[in-house]
């Protein structure tokens, strides 16, 4: 048995030590707290940073898909069209120079499609006296001309004469379908003619088309999209006799819709690496 100071001092050593475990004790759960709590919030940032990218992708997903929707339900398209025509100073001899327009009918039964064309601008000149039509045509280039295409008229053209110095032709078209997407599509051309040939109302230029004279073409159909509309350059005059280099056409919508498909792509690309590199970390 353990008496006096010896005794007393005993004991105050074995309470200093009991509070040093019990302060290591709690040093201890707290430590672990604060790792559970620091492990948790890297889990909630990482589920915040995996949600939001994934909320992101799907938006721009969703944005991609309005970019490049088809018109299925009002079967329709419009867009803008630029016509490059300063390379025709190559053959001035070769003038007048026409704008020539087309509808022509494919073998869809009870199909009615029409073309509006409106809003044209010639840069450094204009249209030469009246137009010449064939088919179902109603309205000028002066306001605004519709081309229809449908079972009873199966082909529908206006030929517009234009002045040697026009360097750019600038126009709007509106298409629609109104037939099933079967069979063979009516196809709305746009084409520019000259007199190298001779004779009234020119022959088309030579182009790097399919067809070899025509500048824009669409296959028209219930689910058409700006990127459906074909755009060609000039090669040759009518005869083949003189090189065209300076005539081409081109829709100005297409590229703009093109850069933002690629800025949405190049964002989606630059999110899902953040997230790799953050789920890496």
């Amino acid at each position: 048995m353990i008496d006096g100071p010896f005794r007393a001092k005993h004991t105050d050593h074995r309470t200093c030590t009991k509070r040093i475990f019990q302060k290591r004790k709690i040093g201890k759960t707290e430590n672990k707290k604060s790792t559970r709590q620091d492990t948790q919030r890297h889990k909630d940032s990482l589920c915040t940073m995996k949600t939001f990218p994934k909320n992101t992708l799907a938006f721009l997903a969703a944005a991609l898909a309005l970019i490049g929707a088809p018109a299925a339900r009002s079967q329709s398209l419009t867009f803008n069209v630029n016509l490059q025509t300063s390379g025709l100073s190559a053959e001035s001899a070769d003038a007048p120079f026409y704008l020539d327009f087309q509808m022509d009918y494919g073998n869809v039964a009870l199909a009615s499609n029409t073309v509006t064309l409106s809003n044209f601008t010639f840069t450094n000149g204009g249209t030469i006296g009246p137009d010449i039509t064939s088919g179902l045509v109603t309205g000028s280039l002066a306001t605004s001309a519709v081309l229809t295409a449908s079972s009873t008229h199966p082909f529908s053209e206006l030929t517009q004469e234009f002045s040697p110095g026009v360097t750019d032709i600038d126009f709007t078209a509106t298409v629609t379908e109104a037939g099933p997407d079967i069979g063979t599509p009516t196809e709305f051309s746009a084409s520019i003619l000259d007199s190298s040939l001779g004779g009234p109302g020119g022959a088309e230029i030579f182009t790097t088309a399919p067809d070899t004279e025509s500048l824009v073409t669409l296959d028209l159909s219930s689910s058409n999209t700006i990127n459906n509309v074909n755009t060609y350059s000039g090669i040759s005059s009518a005869d083949g006799e003189i090189a065209l280099t300076g005539v081409r056409a081109s829709v100005p919508d297409a590229t703009s819709t093109a850069a933002l498909t690629i800025g949405a792509i190049l964002i989606m690309v630059l999110i899902s690496r953040r997230v790799g590199r953050a789920a890496a970390a």
